[in-house]
């Protein structure tokens, strides 16, 4: 297999291999959980991030990214309730406590991976490409970690 000599192409590709990884960990989740709106949200997710996959793919074609939305700007509060949390390597019979556990980590080295772009990238669509990525994963981070707050916190 050979790798990209553009380094910022070699980053794209493995940003689009963590949406897809991510898209099956939401997918994975949603099947374990019997709470509706929990499953929903969930399959969202899994839904969004199919569209940064699609976004970073249209990014190595050269298309160019669209104007954002004021909501799409919208700054989001990080809770960091997974930052403190150990992460336990995933298995076939994982609970939805340690997926939540392991989503909230991933989506904050996301978060880190795409603003740590925006801060280099070369021209300014690609720096807001990588800027609304980030927040994208910085909102589903909030959402997982406000999923485990009412799921597993609760029952506590």
């Amino acid at each position: 297999m050979s790798t990209p000599s553009n380094p910022l192409e070699s980053i794209i590709r493995t940003a689009i291999q963590r949406e897809i990884d991510a898209h099956t960990l939401y997918n994975n989740a949603a099947k374990l959980t019997t709470v509706a709106h929990s499953r929903d949200l969930l399959l969202d997710m899994a839904a969004q991030e199919v569209g940064h996959r699609n976004r970073l793919e249209a990014m190595l074609k050269g298309e160019t990214f669209k104007v954002l939305t004021k909501k799409q700007l919208k700054q989001v509060v990080d809770l960091k309730i997974t930052d403190y949390l150990v992460e336990e390597p995933l298995s076939a019979d994982s609970d939805l406590q340690s997926i939540l556990i392991v989503a909230g980590k991933r989506e904050k080295g996301s978060f880190e991976l795409y603003s740590a772009m925006a801060r280099v990238a070369g021209d300014t669509e690609t720096i807001r490409l990588f800027e609304f990525l980030a927040n994208e994963e910085l909102t589903h981070k909030r959402r997982v970690e406000t999923m485990y707050d009412e799921l597993v916190y609760q029952d506590n």
